[in-house]
């Protein structure tokens, strides 16, 4: 007598469909695959763009540079002394060890480290849409891929194109990268149910911390030894090609196309995750454009990217220039800072969750709690910097509580395209993720013109003050014009509604019997 086993029926791409065995339970949930998968995606995603913020330290010969000013730093100007006390401990150093290739001045530095972000505000909006239309698993893990081998040829498009063509390289792995927040959200619609949504999205941004928090660290060390900055690009890009291989082989685009998924857990993801539009529905770009929650998401995104940008981008600078942190500290300080984000959204983001789960306020009242502190928090910890003068401890416990306090937002912007429009949470994360980084372009270039070779304690407190005021803005405007309710335009017609209803109670699977 045969044993009789039970199959499902899967649909796939191109209408066809296979059959694979379906089981009840299974040790490791699908979606937890998918949520480890993407930590590391924009670990890589981070840890490729960020490498240059402490590299660029030792790229840049500024003993050579410094001899080719004039003179015009006022010597009346505030700057911190090379022989403070600090400096007993190993962590300040006491001489330039400014040995690097490069002559590039400060505007030069700005226009590189803002290169990036002229390529990745392209591709927010047309990576949103082709991962809604053609799916976001390859478009994601292309965009990582592509970025990992451009890291790997950064060394030498500097050394052969000097300053633009590291330009060149920037902007054309700011257009890679573009495509990977909108395309993680198109994927995440899929698969995210309801309540799981700060955590499992906290679990990506994370992952940018902690990219960030490692990279900074290991540029550091890689940077303080002779030559080494080049390593950084190659073991960066390496690892980044490494996680790609692993990502086409575990990853699915929808829980209905993996094979090992039990029937419990798509049960689940079926009835919890919400509404989610066929792939070719017109997007309702009047409605979208004209919406004033999406524009008050944009602003509160670009506010709080203009403050954390400024700290990633141009806080080596800080603590090299004015503080006089060596290269080696320089890293590890920039990393402490981002290392308090992550672990203060580990805690932070169940219980955003868990309020909402728990019904005990509405949506859109705890994504603007959770905004305000993320934003007002730091705001006044930047602002106090400046009168913590040349005291590095108090100089980086600030830094460190107000990134801490940042963490806030995991609870507030980060969720809300899944929360407004589900069905188009990938063209909506890619319009205001897109936005928001146009902040990534301005921060450097500001810094540049501000600091202008007088890099002294004056110049940089205009420039925390302004980013105080930014942050500022964009909590206010937040707690006014937000809304994380489901948008009229992206709900379903209640005929659509109905059907999806009932497709959700059938699972959308034949059960078959073979023998």
């Amino acid at each position: 007598m045969s044993k009789q086993i039970r199959y499902t029926a899967l649909p796939v791409s191109g209408g066809r469909s296979r059959w694979s065995p379906r089981r009840e339970k299974t040790c490791i949930a699908a979606r937890y695959t998918l949520v480890v998968m993407l930590f590391w995606a924009f670990f890589m995603l981070y840890a490729l763009r960020v490498n240059l913020s402490v590299a660029i330290v030792a790229v840049v010969n500024l003993t050579a540079l410094e001899k080719n000013l004039l003179p015009t730093v006022d010597p009346l100007l505030e700057t911190c002394p090379r022989n403070s006390s600090v400096a007993a401990s190993g962590l300040v150093s006491t001489s330039p060890e400014y040995g690097g290739e490069f002559d590039w001045d400060e505007n030069t530095q700005g226009m590189i480290l803002g290169a990036f972000f002229y390529g990745y505000v392209v591709t927010q909006v047309p990576g949103g849409r082709l991962a809604e239309l053609i799916g976001a698993k390859w478009l994601l893990g292309c965009g990582i891929f592509i970025t990992s081998l451009l890291s790997i040829i950064t060394p030498a498009a500097a050394r052969i194109g000097g300053a633009y063509g590291l330009v060149l390289v920037r902007v054309l792995q700011g257009l890679c990268e573009g495509v990977v927040f909108p395309s993680s959200m198109a994927l995440l619609s899929h698969w995210a149910p309801k309540h799981e949504r700060s955590r499992i999205i906290s679990y990506n941004t994370i992952g940018t911390s902690m990219g960030t928090v490692v990279t900074l660290m290991v540029t550091g060390q890689l940077c303080s030894h002779e030559n080494g900055w080049p390593n950084v690009f190659y073991l960066f890009g390496g690892i980044g090609c490494v996680w790609f291989v692993v990502w086409a082989l575990v990853v699915h685009e929808k829980p209905e196309s993996h094979p090992w998924i039990s029937k419990q857990e798509l049960n689940y993801i079926q009835k919890s995750r919400g509404y989610i539009a066929a792939h070719n529905v017109e997007l309702p770009w009047r409605s979208i454009l004209t919406s004033p929650a999406v524009w008050s998401l944009a602003v509160t995104i670009f506010c709080g990217n203009y403050g954390f940008y400024f700290l990633l981008i141009d806080l080596p600078n800080y603590l090299s220039g004015v503080l006089h942190y060596k290269i080696s500290n320089n890293g590890f300080q920039n990393a402490l800072v981002h290392l308090s984000c992550s672990l203060s959204m580990l805690l932070l983001a169940p219980v955003a969750d868990s309020l909402r789960k728990k019904r005990l306020c509405r949506t859109t009242k705890i994504r603007k709690i959770f905004q305000a502190v993320g934003l007002l928090g730091p705001a006044v910890c930047l602002s106090l910097v400046p009168w913590a003068g040349c005291d590095h401890l108090k100089v980086i416990t600030l830094l460190v509580t107000g990134m801490s306090l940042y963490a806030f937002t995991v609870g507030g912007q980060n969720p809300m395209p899944l929360d407004m429009a589900p069905n188009f949470a990938g063209t909506l994360m890619g319009i205001t993720n897109g936005f928001g980084n146009l902040s990534g372009m301005a921060a450097p270039l500001i810094t540049g013109w501000v600091i202008q070779h007088n890099d002294t304690l004056t110049q940089w407190r205009k420039l925390f003050l302004l980013a105080s005021a930014i942050y500022s803005f964009g909590a206010v405007q937040f707690v006014i014009f937000g809304s994380a309710e489901l948008q009229p335009w992206a709900a379903p017609a209640p005929n659509e509604k109905e059907l999806l209803d009932e497709e959700s109670t059938n699972s959308d699977h034949e059960t078959l019997h073979l023998t």
